[in-house]
């Protein structure tokens, strides 16, 4: 049965995100938070295992839909490649609702998967999750945690029985506002958007 910890939105009790760590580090647990768009669910990038389970939990497919939560820019340089204009763009737009799909690192095709060339890379304002991925000390392997095509920012509305099962621990902020990031892809010289979403993004 998974643990449900309330906390303030924009003023998060630390104590209460230590607890979730805990449960996270303590089980390699599975845990949904919130972000500036929608919950995601995740655990932390290191647990391969976990990273498959959260896939079959949400019946997705997990070699295109996993994008990695950081809580800055030096922790994306392990797990993505990043040149001068990419970090220039980035730095402009994050911490924000946007996902960018970088190259993906020789750490993440020899550790977590070969085949994955390229990654999604997150970096959220939401400060409940910054906190979290900061105390945990590597970022969050993320799915959204909505498992059909609407995008509500309510997580009750996708707490199954086979969700709640498998996750281990809920970070609850209330309702969100239920908009999905805008995901934009800079592997090219120019950047595409791939999806608008919540941030606008102008190149």
């Amino acid at each position: 049965m998974f643990q449900r910890i309330n906390v303030h939105p924009q003023n998060p009790q630390e104590r209460h995100i230590a607890k979730a760590v805990e449960i996270i580090k303590k089980t390699g647990g599975i845990c949904i938070y919130p972000t500036d768009t929608v919950y995601g669910v995740g655990c932390a990038v290191s647990n391969i295992k976990k990273i498959k389970e959260i896939a079959q939990i949400l019946h997705k497919d997990a070699s295109r839909r996993f994008s990695f939560v950081c809580n800055g820019l030096s922790q994306v340089e392990q797990y993505a490649k990043i040149e001068n204009r990419t970090f220039k763009i980035m730095k402009k737009y994050t911490p924000g609702p946007y996902t960018f799909v970088l190259p993906s690192s020789q750490f993440v095709q020899k550790k977590i998967s070969e085949r994955r060339k390229t990654i999604g890379i997150r970096i959220t304002s939401f400060p409940a999750t910054r906190i979290l991925i900061e105390m945990l000390g590597e970022p969050l392997a993320n799915m959204s945690l909505n498992t059909d095509e609407e995008n509500h920012g309510d997580p009750d509305l996708y707490l199954t029985p086979e969700v709640t099962s498998g996750v281990d621990v809920i970070i609850d902020a209330g309702v969100l506002d239920g908009d999905v990031s805008t995901v934009v892809d800079l592997t090219g010289e120019t950047p595409i958007v791939l999806r608008h979403g919540k941030g606008e993004f102008n190149e």
